[in-house]
């Protein structure tokens, strides 16, 4: 085949998607599965889109309002520079400009991940060979924006390991299904970057959660036992969430340990052991009133768009400050302003439009009770 690339096809015969091979002809794209051509798609009555992570595929679909395409494929998704190059000569100047700026939008990704993977590099190079006052003397901010997200995620894993390493986790059951597809929800609709995230439920009298760097989020059992419903779950976790996408957390190891010992964790240059032995403050480390305000406002948000209540949030909060009237929760405590945020986020969750919710599909008297009595 002449002009062929690799592709995933969405078929309405079979679930999920499925490798296929596109040829690119002179009006059409003729699409082959393993037992040959299934389908034939004129460029003129097709739409192109960015999707995926940071934007860098192309989806390609039958126009909307248009003709449905003959055959079982309902659309593709490809990232091959053929299909970015090829069709641009053959659509119209709309599609063409979604086409080539998608084109250059990865050139421009590619050379943004490289800079600042030389920047930290260079950053770590001097931390490592004594300059630390020079790295030192970087912000939190400039300093978590060195630093590339695969590099924080090894980051996170290993002070995640330590931290672990003397918590007895919850076994697989109703309360590690409850977290996963809670966060699951959230990411699917929040912009990850790239970020993944790794749950750990621990059997913890705490009510209290934590987010490590690089999409890392520890759970208490604690929290899941006061939790009255899977939502007010969702209000907490989509607070840290939002501290781990706008790199909090990373920030604040800086602000504590200094950025030579988290770059020199971060590159392997002998800090993690030190770092990661002293995992047990990261609970009591406090954000700043800035930090909280923003993983407040943008929790909240994430929340609307994921399809769940907004208050969802501070109905968690308000719960616990009931219970606890003589002494606040962990989770409490290392939320500073308490009463502060909960009028405000109470005032942002009202300000939101109002949208469809789709409920959590959790039995929360189950996942309580598969945790044993309190």
């Amino acid at each position: 085949m002449a002009e062929a690339f690799p592709a995933l096809c969405f078929r309405d015969d079979l679930p999920g998607s499925c490798p296929c091979t596109v040829a690119l002809r002179d009006a059409t794209l003729v699409i082959h599965g393993d037992d040959g051509p299934v389908a034939t798609w004129r460029y003129d009555a097709l739409r192109y889109e960015p999707t995926g992570d940071e934007r860098a595929w192309l989806l390609v679909a039958p126009a909307a309002g248009g003709p449905p395409a003959p055959g079982p494929v309902t659309a593709l998704v490809a990232r091959d520079p053929a299909l970015l190059s090829a069709p641009a000569e053959r659509v119209g100047e709309t599609d063409r400009s979604t086409i080539t700026g998608l084109a250059a939008g990865r050139h421009a990704l590619a050379r943004r991940h490289w800079r600042s993977l030389a920047l930290f590099a260079a950053a770590a190079a001097l931390a490592l060979a004594g300059g630390w006052w020079a790295v030192t003397s970087l912000a939190p901010e400039v300093a978590a924006e060195l630093m590339p997200v695969e590099t924080e995620r090894q980051l996170g894993s290993a002070l995640a390991t330590a931290f672990l390493v003397d918590k007895a986790p919850v076994p697989a059951g109703p309360a590690v299904a409850a977290v996963e597809g809670i966060v699951a929800r959230l990411a699917a609709a929040a912009d990850t970057g790239g970020t993944t995230f790794t749950v750990h439920v621990v059997d913890d009298p705490q009510v209290n959660a934590l987010a490590l760097p690089g999409g890392q989020i520890v759970v208490f059992s604690g929290l899941l036992g006061e939790a009255g419903s899977a939502e007010e779950v969702a209000g907490v976790l989509a607070h840290e969430i939002q501290h781990v996408l706008r790199r909090h957390a990373i920030k604040r190891l800086v602000q504590q340990f200094g950025s030579a010992a988290v770059i020199g964790a971060a590159t392997g240059g002998g800090h993690l052991g030190r770092l990661a032995g002293r995992g047990g403050e990261l609970v009591q480390l406090s954000y700043g009133r800035d930090q909280e305000s923003e993983a407040d406002r943008e929790g909240i948000a994430l929340l609307h768009r994921a399809g769940l209540p907004p208050e969802s949030m501070t109905t968690f909060f308000e719960r616990l400050r009931r219970m606890a009237p003589d002494g606040l929760p962990e989770l409490l405590a290392t939320h500073p302003d308490t009463g502060r945020r909960i009028e405000e986020a109470r005032r942002m969750a009202a300000a939101l439009p109002r949208a469809d919710r789709v409920p959590l599909a959790i039995d929360w008297d189950e996942v309580r009770a598969s945790l044993g009595p309190r």
